[in-house]
């Protein structure tokens, strides 16, 4: 083979080395980079994440302080009026009410929430929701979406449970009564039946709140059997 030849092989074959090790180099270094502004968004998301669920602490802990007041002015100031049936889910028996209610469209107005405050703090639960602040630590959300608090005694014939359940941007507080099934009922409820049966002790209350990234918005009071 001439010389000549040769060297242009030769030549070639460097020239392809160098190229390939340049990729490679390239490659390398390219993904080192991507790897960099992964880790750099990943860490970003969660310092955003953090952050709202700090601020989502901070407006908690101002409702709470707000609900433990039992003020009736400024606990009528959580609510949006006129409420509708399906905003809240209030029953109170009292025929005024039930009269004014009516003439309101079904809806109750902030001068009938004050007026009837008792009535509708027992009939939205109120005690049970200062029962769920007095025994959730709320900084157990910068670890965990969902808390969970059950107030069992075995000498009750009933006993609750309490939750704070945080997803997407809904928080529910959930209030659930449950039937103590180790209860020895020694008598009959005043309905004929035992006082740990699931119709009496089985109900579930729940409180569902929007939060926006700055603020709370109630938007939701129920419950079921």
């Amino acid at each position: 083979m001439p010389m000549k030849l040769l060297f242009r092989l030769s030549d070639l074959l460097a020239g392809v080395s160098y190229i390939l090790t340049y990729f490679v180099l390239f490659s390398s270094c390219n993904n080192a980079e991507n790897s960099k502004a992964a880790n750099a968004s990943e860490v970003s998301v969660q310092m955003t994440d953090t952050a709202k669920t700090q601020t989502l602490i901070l407006e908690l802990k101002k409702l709470f302080q707000v609900i433990l007041s039992d003020d009736k002015e400024q606990i009528a100031d959580i609510f949006t009026f006129p409420l509708s049936e399906e905003m809240c889910s209030i029953y109170v028996d009292d025929s005024l009410f039930n009269e004014q209610f009516k003439s309101n469209g079904n809806k109750i107005t902030r001068a009938m929430f004050l007026r009837f405050y008792d009535a509708i703090s027992e009939s939205i639960q109120l005690t049970q929701v200062r029962n769920l602040i007095h025994n959730i630590p709320l900084d157990g959300l910068m670890q965990n979406d969902t808390l969970y608090y059950q107030a069992y005694n075995k000498l009750e014939p009933c006993f609750y449970s309490y939750h704070i359940e945080f997803s997407g941007d809904i928080l529910t507080l959930r209030m659930n009564m449950n039937s103590n099934e180790s209860y020895q009922s020694k008598t009959l409820s005043k309905y004929g039946i035992p006082e740990n049966s699931s119709e009496i002790c089985e109900h579930d209350f729940w409180w569902i709140i929007r939060f926006d990234g700055k603020k709370l918005h109630l938007q939701n009071i129920s419950g079921a059997d």
